[in-house]
């Protein structure tokens, strides 16, 4: 690239349009929601290139919170395995004015505390603590790294306690409820997505796998003669096997009938298995549970077989503290009988 010659590309998005200028050497990029905000953005970022006026790290004029979130969201968050939740949280903070709208130069403490107090009346206290990590990170980044701030303004912002851990076992009749209202069976072939979102369910109970590590199975990851499956991306970072019961394998040969030729067993996004299964279970008639309380029931029952460290060797868990108090919830008159 030569002198001021410059080019500008811009690429449709899950959220918008991102436009990406690279000139004089100087590369930026930004995502817009409409194509028009890029265009206009990047014709701009081009003439303050070519008047030497662009200074790459530094915050815009006027800046407000807005523009941090809106900086992580395009520059940090597409390199993590969490980028779909984060973007969707980080767009609702861009539009609650309780934190966009501030200006950085008066941004504190008190900004974080009256989010904080607002949001736990909308959501659970694990769910604040979970959007607070998120942008504990995002004004560490724009204290520390950007320079966007002269101190980190969440310093000494109490969090909320956390929930107390579900100890929610699905029943087996309640599995039933959830297959039929499903439409899966056996005896049928999975041939609506609904009914694959049903047996992800059952296969869930079986194996304690998550439900995204089961969207992205592929047939390759099983081993069907040593009964196991290998799960490459987990949520701890670390891979592991999975061994199937004869059920699992089961699901599996029944679903890969009607799914083979296609990228994943399944094939149902992450987003479909959501919307769906709290459809199934809306149908169903069952309160009080969700889909990753198969991972619970799974490890609950497996508990019977295995031990504490087998068990987390399945699970995936590195703190036994965490797989005990969470996800362990076994039926105190079947501890008693192991006593006899």
């Amino acid at each position: 690239m030569h002198g001021g010659t410059s080019v500008a590309s811009f690429k449709k998005t899950a959220t918008g349009w991102r436009a990406d200028v690279f000139k004089k050497g100087i590369r930026c990029s930004k995502t817009f929601r409409a194509k028009r905000e890029a265009v206009a953005w990047s014709n701009q970022i081009e003439y303050e290139i070519e008047q030497g006026h662009h200074d790459t790290g530094a915050a815009p004029p006027s800046a407000t919170m807005y523009h941090i979130l809106e900086r992580y969201r395009d520059d940090v968050s597409p390199r993590k395995r969490g980028a779909r939740w984060e973007v969707i949280r980080l767009n609702q903070m861009m539009r609650d004015p309780w934190l966009a709208d501030v200006k950085l130069s008066d941004i504190g403490p008190r900004h974080f505390s009256a989010w904080r107090d607002k949001r736990l009346k909308e959501v659970s206290g694990s769910s604040v603590n979970r959007e607070f990590n998120l942008l504990t990170h995002a004004c560490k980044l724009a204290w520390r790294e950007w320079q966007w701030l002269k101190e980190h303004p969440m310093a000494g912002v109490s969090r909320p306690p956390e929930n107390k851990p579900r100890d929610r076992v699905i029943t087996d009749a309640e599995i039933d409820a959830y297959l039929e209202a499903s439409g899966f069976s056996f005896t049928a072939p999975p041939t609506t997505v609904l009914s694959r979102v049903g047996a992800m369910f059952l296969f869930a109970s079986e194996t304690a796998m998550r439900g995204g590590e089961i969207c992205k199975m592929r047939k390759t990851d099983i081993d069907f003669n040593k009964r196991v499956v290998y799960i490459p991306e987990t949520k701890t970072g670390v891979p592991r096997w999975v061994p199937l019961s004869t059920k699992a394998i089961k699901i599996l040969n029944h679903v890969i009938d009607y799914t083979k030729g296609t990228p994943t067993v399944f094939s149902v996004t992450a987003r479909q298995r959501d919307a769906l299964s709290r459809k199934i279970m809306k149908k169903a008639g069952l309160d009080g549970i969700n889909f990753h309380d198969t991972r619970r029931t799974a490890l609950t029952r497996m508990s019977q077989k295995f031990g504490p460290m087998e068990l987390a060797k399945i699970s995936g868990h590195q703190d036994l503290k965490i797989l005990q108090s969470v996800y362990y919830a076994p039926d105190p008159s079947d501890l008693v009988q192991k006593l006899d």
